[in-house]
């Protein structure tokens, strides 16, 4: 079969420090769409610290996304499958490789883009050059966060950044909610980051079990509340157009401004 001349939709996952589950995020909605059957694979961008290999299990191997980057290899020689879920991930080596920059990583978006209906790419956390790469690279970002006041600040930098840039975002991800008194609300994240949040996830120990288990938690624990809420956030965004999120952006943004007043 000839490959499409067409790209498929590519999807940034980042955020504005480490820690907050962002690979658990990328991986989850991987196995989201491989079990809807969706044609869709996971990129590892993080090139200094690779960790999404490591959360799937899958083997070593000296061929990886910096490879690709520097054109010694093609994409398809660097792809892995999940053996228990048949997920494709392009991983980056864990190797050194003098040289390799995400400034190419573009070019390997668009041309992994005609084979696969959705790119996946897991972002190295902060705001640094590579982020820079991987959001000119993405068609549209998804920004997660934790539902305190750093790791919110942080993530309304890189709105900020995305903004400036001409980037969609799809809107933010709270992640590793457990209800205390002191986390913010839906209302006060979307007034900071002026985005919308697309979905809260609870702290669940099935994530850290499944992690272990080198399993996706949507495989590993389909039932659990963190399981359902990462299936929601990835069907809302397949299902989501691009004018449905954006209006609910700007409302929100609206009712931020409404409050500014009346307060």
């Amino acid at each position: 079969m000839a490959p499409s001349t067409t790209s498929g939709t590519s999807i940034g996952i980042v955020s504005g420090r480490g820690g907050v589950g962002k690979s658990i995020l990328a991986v989850n909605l991987g196995a989201v769409l491989t079990k809807r059957g969706d044609k869709n694979i996971i990129i590892d961008a993080d090139i200094s610290n690779p960790s999404i290999g490591l959360h799937l299990g899958l083997p070593y191997s000296p061929t990886g996304l910096q490879d690709v980057l520097l054109e010694h290899k093609h994409f398809r020689d660097a792809i892995l499958a999940h053996p228990s879920t048949g997920m494709r991930v392009l991983p980056s080596s864990l190797k050194y490789s003098r040289g390799a920059s995400l400034r190419n990583l573009a070019r390997v978006v668009n041309e992994v883009g005609k084979a696969y209906d959705f790119t996946i790419v897991d972002s190295p956390p902060g705001i640094t050059d590579d982020v820079m790469h991987i959001l000119d690279a993405c068609d549209e970002i998804v920004v997660v966060t934790t539902p305190d006041v750093p790791g919110v600040s942080s993530a309304t930098k890189i709105i900020q950044l995305c903004k400036e840039n001409k980037k969609r975002v799809r809107g933010v991800v709270v992640n590793r909610c457990t209800g205390a008194p002191f986390e913010l609300t839906v209302r006060e994240i979307e007034s900071m980051t002026e985005s919308s949040v697309i979905v809260r996830i609870p702290e669940d120990r099935t994530i850290p079990a499944s992690i272990s288990m080198r399993v996706p938690a949507v495989y590993y624990a389909p039932d659990s509340p963190a399981s359902r809420k990462l299936n929601e956030f990835a069907l809302s965004l397949i299902q989501a157009g691009p004018r449905e999120t954006e209006r609910a952006g700007v409302m929100s943004r609206f009712f931020a401004w409404l409050r500014k007043i009346f307060s």
